[in-house]
């Protein structure tokens, strides 16, 4: 193992994007095996697997799940998302059997695990190098040894019922009978997430509709609201009626994070199959959609999430030119580390590395988290001895470069109380 190999595998890193549920949870659940394919679902979805094979109440024995578990693994072990679920099972649990009377085996030893109250611990700290990580679980309740909670923003806007009215009505605690009572409540409840150790909000409305987002009036985003409020049993409007409402609130949330310094992260390029309502429209998350928004609020803190893959050339373009605008490679590396390594290679040479958000996970389990972690430090390590090689940089400039991507930039962007990494250290 060389300097810059062996320095990468040292670095604690500071993990800016997952889904990673609460401990208690995990072992309530009594996860197993079945609970770790996460991405992988969407691959066997796509080569053929019917997707009620992963609803929780379908009445498959485990054996049954194991064959017909394989039967997709044979067609899908190509993928990275597989590569992942090999390393993870591999590494942590020894796994060396792949057939049915394996995978059952191994059921069992990741259910035994579940158990384990330091099993967070194990994989998250010591395993895998993480000293802190942002979880997106629709909740603040999270485990503050590990993780600070990011609060996915969607539900404050994704408004055409009566009902969803409700429901913010229900979270914030106030009483909504127009937008101007709405207003106050979505205040509120920014507020309040702030107050519970929110680091950043997340849009993620390219799963669902345009990242486009006009500049719609008050009286226009009113007249949508009292339409909303009108419908009493229980219709709603379309999409196309609600956006100008969508439009205003968006607007009003980035003028609230600009208040209270809150970065913004926002999706933008690939959508996996098994969370997309939209029919996978990729098309929807197009970065330069978002052009309008961060000319308009250059006070705001953007994180564009997931590299915009596959728009990496307009990403990266949009990134070197807003000073607001930050790279963020989470998800990244497990879609594709060969495109990963190209997009790093060129955003070293676009991209100042003071921008650059290095890794976050962004899975469920932590399995997962742990092996997308090694692919990172690998690809990010190859990419930069190539640029060490051929005089592109010198070796303690690619020991910085990892540093900030890894840990330092997120203490800056976020206001971390953490310590950051220096050579010496």
């Amino acid at each position: 193992m060389n300097a810059l190999e062996q320095h990468i595998k040292n670095i604690r890193v500071i993990d800016g994007h997952e889904h990673l549920i609460p401990q208690r949870d995990r072992q309530k659940m009594q996860g197993g095996f079945f609970d770790l394919l996460h991405y992988l679902s969407s691959d066997m979805i796509t080569a053929g697997l019917n997707p009620s094979f992963f609803d929780k109440n379908n009445d498959m024995s485990e054996e049954e799940k194991a064959k017909a578990f394989l039967e997709y693994w044979n067609k899908t072990k190509n993928t990275t998302y597989a590569q992942m679920l090999r390393w993870s099972v591999e590494d942590l649990y020894q796994m060396d059997d792949w057939s049915v009377k394996g995978i059952l085996a191994l059921n069992e030893r990741i259910k035994e695990a579940s158990q384990d109250p330091d099993l967070y611990r194990k994989v998250l700290n010591e395993k895998s190098g993480i000293d802190l990580a942002f979880t997106l679980i629709f909740t603040t309740n999270v485990d503050f040894e590990y993780f600070r909670p990011v609060m996915w923003i969607d539900e404050t806007f994704k408004i055409r019922t009566l009902q969803d009215i409700l429901t913010i009505e229900k979270k914030s605690g106030h009483h909504i009978y127009d937008l101007e009572d709405y207003l106050p409540a979505i205040d509120s409840m920014f507020e309040r997430y702030v107050k519970e150790q929110m680091v950043a909000i997340k849009i993620g409305i390219a799963y669902w509709r345009t990242l486009k987002v006009e500049k719609p009036t008050k009286h226009e985003a009113s007249t949508v609201f009292n339409q909303i409020k009108r419908n009493h049993l229980g219709e709603g409007i379309s999409q196309k009626e609600a956006k100008p409402f969508q439009d205003y609130i968006i607007h009003h949330l980035i003028q609230l994070a600009i208040e209270y310094d809150m970065p913004i992260q926002i999706h933008t390029g690939h959508q996996e199959p098994s969370v997309a309502s939209n029919g996978n429209l990729v098309t929807n998350s197009k970065v330069t959609d978002l052009v309008p928004l961060l000319l308009e609020y250059r006070q705001a803190k953007f994180v564009l999430l997931h590299g915009g893959y596959p728009y990496f050339n307009e990403y990266l373009s949009v990134v070197k030119n807003f000073p607001n605008v930050y790279a963020d490679l989470s998800w990244c590396y497990i879609l594709s580390p060969t495109a990963t390594k190209t997009l790093m290679s060129q955003m070293i040479e676009m991209v100042p590395q003071s921008k650059i958000i290095g890794f976050g996970g962004d899975y469920s389990q932590v399995e997962g988290t742990y092996a997308h972690l090694k692919l990172a430090r690998k690809v990010v390590t190859e990419v930069l001895t190539d640029k060490v090689k051929n005089g592109d940089m010198r070796q303690q400039e690619a020991f910085e470069f990892a540093q900030m991507i890894f840990r330092n930039n997120l203490i800056d962007l976020y206001q971390l109380n953490l310590q950051p990494t220096t050579t010496e250290s």
